[in-house]
């Protein structure tokens, strides 16, 4: 690994002097603490956040930062919309926490229907992990099957079976699947996943031959470290292919869900689905997840587990009556704005990608931005199609890059996955397009690009 440069050096100096209260909460939590939040959130230099408003969060050491993190996604509408803190505030008054069935649930169910006329039957849960496992679990129920075949690249949660993932050593045009990290049984990657590779056709015929085999076929509209606005044609053959070949079709929009759309990634790219998974946005920035479909499939998890085909399910905290209230109250505010919030995020976030790979292209700078409306992640290569290109990209840069963009008082979250918002003002994102500009630029005087 590359050493920092003086730009770095500096940077980093900055990023210390400024957050003496982080890094104190950072040496007291990691003695209680094996980890904050989770590993892939880690900053450059710790940050503790105290307060957050529209585009911006304040830190514990009193610095107001442009925050692209929006909670991983979730905050189609900035932190702390006034919408739904008032429907927050209005739930609290009443209680927060029931388990018995609360008036909201349906309500915030009849609205998913509305923006995905396929949400016949709704399931609530508490994140988009607990979705895409019933998801997995229902699709075996309903079909006999026991194989679920998921995308090179993708990503749908923490659980087990989510955590099968292509084998970098395999081919690309024929991925095998591979369980990450520790804990995991070997079985699950060897006889009940199938890893598919992403935006090749191949995976048409690999879903013809193992039909007999397949419950169930899960994609993301948009992949969260490749998005890609120009998936929809390879995405609508990819669902005719399961339909005629009696696999059922599951999008996974915990990400795309009411962010890339009021429809969604359904409705951005055409497509109709037997199964959907959703999140993040649903809630209003409560903790969320939802699994929506056809009425046959779905109904199966309102069935008794003693009944052959019933799917069992439970979760103390679904359907909370907060998180239903921040939902309702969001997600009415985006069905009610949706001529002109769509079309403001999608052009916002198409005038930042522009800006900041035309900066590149005029340089000969080694990275590319790549987004999906509001959706984004920086790459520090070139010609990137799927996750398959990523395998030599420079991380070096990538490094100093992320601490040179943090010292100029933008945040990206450490997944590098980031989003912009309708909090974010066009002169917000004049202002993120030049930190990015001058942290490449940064980045390219120590060497590393």
């Amino acid at each position: 690994m590359a050493t920092a440069g003086t730009r770095g050096a500096l940077a980093r100096e900055k990023l210390a002097a400024m957050t003496p209260g982080s890094r104190a909460l950072h040496e007291r939590g990691s003695k209680v603490l094996p980890v904050e939040v989770v590993p892939t959130f880690e900053m450059p230099s710790p940050i503790y956040v105290r307060s957050m408003e529209g585009a911006r969060i304040t830190d514990v050491d009193g610095n107001t930062w442009l925050d692209l993190t929006m909670g991983a996604g979730p905050h189609v509408l900035g932190h702390r919309p006034k919408v739904v803190e008032d429907a927050l505030h209005d739930q609290l008054r009443r209680g927060w926490h029931v388990v018995l069935h609360n008036e909201r649930q349906v309500e915030l169910a009849e609205l998913l229907a509305d923006a995905a006329p396929m949400a016949e039957r709704t399931i609530f849960c508490n994140s988009g992990t607990e979705a895409t496992m019933y998801g997995m679990r229902v699709a075996r129920a309903f079909t006999g099957r026991e194989k679920v075949a998921v995308f090179d690249g993708s990503y749908h949660g923490a659980h087990d079976y989510a955590l099968v993932k292509a084998d970098p050593a395999s081919p690309r045009h024929a991925p095998t699947g591979k369980v990450i990290g520790g804990g995991v049984p070997r079985a699950i990657g060897d006889d009940t996943m199938v890893v598919l590779p992403y935006r090749d056709p191949v995976a048409f015929d690999i879903v013809r031959a193992r039909k007999d085999e397949l419950a169930l076929v899960m994609v993301q509209p948009v992949q969260n470290t490749v998005p890609r606005d120009d998936s929809g044609p390879w995405l609508q053959e990819l669902h005719a292919v399961c339909k005629e070949n009696g696999v059922l079709f599951m999008l996974d929009e915990v990400v795309t869900g009411f962010r890339l759309g009021w429809g969604g990634g359904m409705a951005f790219f055409g497509l109709d689905a037997d199964l959907a998974t959703f999140g993040k946005a649903l809630g209003g920035g409560m903790p969320i997840g939802a699994l929506s479909g056809r009425a046959d499939i779905v109904s199966l998890l309102g069935r008794s587990w003693t009944d052959p085909k019933g799917v069992f399910s439970g979760g103390t905290f679904s359907g909370n009556p907060l998180s239903m209230a921040a939902g309702i109250a969001a997600l009415g505010h985006m069905q009610a704005n949706k001529a002109t919030l769509y079309p403001y995020l999608n052009t916002q976030g198409a005038r930042l990608a522009h800006a900041v790979n035309s900066f590149c292209e005029e340089r000969q700078i080694g990275a590319q931005l790549l987004n999906a409306g509001s959706i984004f992640y920086m790459h520090f290569k070139r010609g990137i199609d799927s996750s398959r290109d990523l395998a030599d990209e420079n991380k070096d840069a990538e490094r100093e890059f992320y601490v040179n963009l943090t010292a100029k008082g933008v945040i990206v979250p450490g997944i590098h996955l980031f989003f912009t918002s309708a909090a974010h003002t066009p002169q917000d994102i004049d202002t993120i397009a030049t930190a990015f500009q001058d942290a490449l630029m940064d980045t390219r005087e120590d060497g590393f690009l």
